[in-house]
């Protein structure tokens, strides 16, 4: 069945809201250590997955060896004492719990697998490289962490992330952007898992909608035509 809604992605800039130096000096660096972990935590993820995904394929390990990627108390041949999805979460809950919020490693987790998964037949085919994450990944969080509120002057947004007080900076913006979070704020637009970007020291929300699909009824009377001509050829010529 075709989906009746389609997911927008915003890029939207934003500044911690306080103006104690202080403070704002330790937020910020409070969100490089998130991402440091995220940056680290991203290739732990994919180099586990892989390496379970190739065990059964090690031509040097011995043959009575029963290799199978499933839960042992669901499956007698598994390997596994847990299920596949949360042996990445419990190693990136073992090597951050306390450094960060849980909410940002289940996401990373819930994020990346969804990838890996969408490219592991290209892995194993030889096709594609294994992803290789950069300092600069996203911070992902859940659409619960946050509720906006307008700011005083009506500009702009206000919203805490983890107890970090941060407002949007729309500017002289003239996209949907405005739109799209009064919409949230109101409650008729849905905010979905979004995530935290540093950029050459800028702050951005990188703002997942979800939105219905706008339905077009086509009047089958109305034909449209047309026609090329030497003042408008199909393409330019030698």
């Amino acid at each position: 069945m075709e989906k009746k809604t389609i997911m927008l992605t915003r890029k939207i800039q934003l500044l911690i809201d306080c103006d104690d130096t202080e403070k704002r000096r330790v937020y910020y660096q409070q969100l490089f250590d998130w991402q440091r972990l995220c940056f680290r935590g991203g290739n732990y993820l994919f180099s586990h997955q892989f390496i379970q995904d190739q065990i059964k394929e090690i031509v040097y390990i011995t043959d009575d060896i029963k290799v199978k990627l499933a839960d042992i108390n669901k499956d007698p041949d598994g390997i596994l004492n847990t299920s596949r999805m949360n042996t990445t979460y419990r190693l990136l809950s073992a090597y951050f719990k306390g450094e960060m919020p849980s909410d940002i490693f289940s996401n990373l987790n819930n994020t990346l697998i969804r990838i890996y998964n969408s490219e592991r037949s290209s892995y194993w085919k030889g096709e594609k490289s294994l992803r290789s994450y950069k300092r600069n990944i996203p911070i992902p969080f859940s659409a619960s962490q946050i509720k906006l509120m307008g700011d005083d002057k009506g500009r702009d947004y206000k919203f805490n992330l983890f107890k970090i007080p941060f407002r949007t900076y729309l500017g002289k913006d003239r996209s949907d952007k405005k739109v799209l979070l009064q919409r949230t704020m109101m409650g008729t637009l849905k905010l979905c898992n979004s995530s935290l970007k540093i950029e050459k020291g800028k702050l951005f929300l990188l703002a997942c909608f979800e939105m219905e699909k706008e339905s077009h009824c086509l009047n089958e009377s109305t034909i449209a035509e047309a026609s090329l001509s030497i003042e408008y050829p199909d393409h330019p010529k030698d």
